[in-house]
Parts: C-alpha cells; sequence; structure tokens
C-alpha cells in the first residue's frame, strides 16, 4: 500500500472514529425513540434517549409518544427542547402523566431551565417537576450531583432555573402531571399546551481555534491586500 492510500485509510478511520449523531429536528417523541443510535445533536450538545426507558405514560388519560412533538431550540449555548401535545383533561377525577428521560452531553454545561404553560379551572392542577443528575445516570446519583427544579399553577410558576458546576453530562426524568380532582361549582379541568427545557453551554474550544485562525487570516488577507 502506498503513503497516499495508508494516508487515506487513517483518515476515514479518524473520520470515523470522531463522527457525530444527525442533527436534532422536529418531529414525533414516537421517532425520536428510534433514532440511530438513540442520539442527535443541537450545535455541540448531544442529546441521547434512551429507547427503553425514556418515555412511559400513566393515569386515567393516556398520551401516547406518537401524540407529543419535540422541537428543537437552536440558540447557540442555550439549546434544548420544547416539548408539545394535547394534554388536556376536562372532568372530575382525571390524570394524566408523562414521564420522558434523556441525556445531555458537552462542553462545559453550567445551567439548566424548565418552562411550561399550563392552566386549570376549578380543582384543576398542572405541575412538571424534574430531576437531574450530573455526570451521570439519575439511578444512585450522589446527592450532591443531584437536584431538582419545579414549575406549577396552581400557585402560578412558569419557570425555574438552576445553576451548578460545570458538567459534562446531565441526565434528566421530566414528570408532566394533570389532575383534575373533584367536581365543585366549576367544571375541573387542566391543560399543558408546551414544556422548554435548554441547557447553557460554553463554546468548544476548537470553535475559538476555528475564530482566531479566521481572524489571523482575514488579517493577513488585509495586510496583503495594502501592500
Amino acid at each position: 500500500m502506498n503513503r497516499f492510500s495508508t494516508l487515506l485509510a487513517f483518515l476515514v478511520l479518524a473520520s470515523s472514529a470522531y463522527a457525530t449523531p444527525a442533527a436534532c429536528v422536529t418531529d414525533t417523541l414516537s421517532n425520536y425513540l428510534t433514532l440511530p443510535g438513540a442520539s442527535c445533536t443541537i450545535n455541540s450538545l448531544t442529546f441521547t434517549f434512551d429507547p427503553n426507558t425514556a418515555y412511559t405514560t400513566s393515569g386515567t388519560n393516556l398520551m401516547p409518544a406518537n401524540q407529543i412533538t419535540v422541537h428543537p431550540d437552536m440558540t447557540p449555548f442555550n439549546e434544548g427542547f420544547t416539548f408539545n401535545a394535547p394534554w388536556h383533561l376536562t372532568g372530575p377525577d382525571l390524570s394524566m402523566d408523562s414521564l420522558i428521560r434523556f441525556s445531555v452531553s458537552g462542553p462545559d454545561i453550567t445551567d439548566l431551565e424548565l418552562q411550561f404553560d399550563g392552566g386549570f379551572t376549578g380543582t384543576g392542577s398542572t405541575n412538571v417537576v424534574e430531576n437531574f443528575c450530573l455526570g451521570g445516570p439519575l439511578s444512585g446519583c450522589p446527592a450532591a450531583f443531584s437536584g431538582q427544579i419545579k414549575v406549577t399553577n396552581p400557585p402560578q410558576g412558569f419557570s425555574d432555573h438552576v445553576f451548578f458546576a460545570a458538567a459534562s453530562s446531565v441526565s434528566v426524568s421530566k414528570d408532566i402531571m394533570l389532575a383534575t380532582g373533584a367536581r365543585g361549582e366549576i367544571l375541573p379541568t387542566a391543560f399543558i399546551s408546551d414544556v422548554t427545557n435548554n441547557y447553557s453551554s460554553a463554546p468548544e474550544p476548537l470553535s475559538f481555534v476555528l475564530l482566531g485562525t479566521g481572524l489571523l487570516g482575514l488579517g493577513l488577507l488585509r495586510k496583503r491586500i495594502k501592500l
């Protein structure tokens, strides 16, 4: 094998070793559970959904995964997802629970934010509880690396935010819950139209290198033109 062929083979193997999953796109949660390698990327972050544990639903009313739409947020260094579904109950003594689990990995994740749009009438209630673990799976996560954020209505608390020491991965379990309670003077209802998660991250060192190289190249080009 000549040197050119050897170099070509090396480059092919190297590119395979560093291949990244496909970009995340707007799709149903059921299709996210069948992603090749169970992962997709938004900019520098990789989101992984274990098809065996990523979604469960329970309650008197169930929400199929194919009715939940996942919208990626491409905002640089504040990437995430918005989940939309017809989470809606009308009538007494009804409940609905959607549990979504996934992990996020990337350079220096420093915080996460949870928001939702939910309402109720009568004795209805809505809330989203998110447990997280820094640097590992939720199961058996040490207390020092675990935490919880929560949004509710009632009482009205539509967003929650937590900061932490930079981590290379975060595992989350998002529990979306609705209930209507007993019938009263007002027909009890509960609804959630969307739930949003965002993750702040630092730029990869390679990004700075490329930016610096580009600026240096522009400077040299400008100098050459002047000459």
